[in-house]
């Protein structure tokens, strides 16, 4: 509570009042974070999906199977987590579940994949980041040859504008996971970053996203 105390000058009810605020807007915010999250894995798994079949015999899963270099050395240890998640909730399918008996799908792997997962497979443009490192010049290699696919309506070169895109998003939905507090967050501005990464991929996404999101409105309902 103490974020909201300062805000209220240790008003104790309208503290209170600002913090059910803030859950209803974090609850709003998570929402089109997580629909721009689907989006996103979706768009990037596509493409990958259609480089890994260019670079190795035969059609197979980049999630199942071990994918064409240098994919890779790239996913290794995070694809491991995600499949090893994605057992465990194949093994709590109940009685009645329609694939309660089937094996682990390209899918369920996918669902799995953590959000800051896409940003790690993308060219690294921190400001400490090192571009003659062979691992990021392998990730400009496939956002070369693949990933800028999926985003088809941005002028995005070299993936820099993608890379700060996705990154603000991940640091938005860990706050918003953590229940931190968003009073000093620019909401507007981070959210904008959503809504320009979903247009990258298709405008009538990012119309029918902001048609639906509630954000604005919340907002505007702060507790004085």
């Amino acid at each position: 509570m103490e974020p909201y105390l300062r805000a209220t000058n240790g008003h104790k009810k309208q503290a209170l009042n600002l913090y059910r605020w803030s859950v209803r807007l974090a609850a709003s915010v998570q929402e089109v974070l997580g629909i721009t999250e689907v989006l996103l894995r979706n768009a990037i798994d596509r493409e990958l999906q259609e480089w890994n079949n260019a670079n190795l015999p035969g059609p197979q899963s980049w999630l199942l199977e071990k994918p064409a270099a240098p994919l890779r050395g790239l996913i290794k240890n995070n694809v491991h987590k995600a499949t090893e998640r994605a057992e465990e909730s194949r093994t709590q399918r109940k009685e009645g579940h329609p694939r309660r008996s089937e094996p682990l799908s390209h899918d369920d792997v996918l669902a799995h994949i953590m959000f800051s997962f896409w940003r790690q497979v993308l060219p690294n443009h921190a400001p400490d980041a090192n571009r003659d490192d062979q691992r990021n010049k392998n990730k400009l290699r496939l956002w070369e040859e693949a990933i800028s696919n999926a985003f088809p309506h941005a002028e995005d070169p070299d993936g820099k504008q993608t890379f700060w895109r996705v990154s603000h998003l991940v640091e938005l939905r860990n706050r918003v996971s953590h229940m931190d507090s968003l009073l000093h967050v620019d909401i507007d501005d981070v959210l904008g970053d959503a809504f320009d990464l979903v247009e990258s991929i298709d405008p009538q996404l990012r119309e029918w996203l902001t048609s639906i999101s509630t954000v604005k409105g919340i907002i505007k309902q702060r507790p004085k």
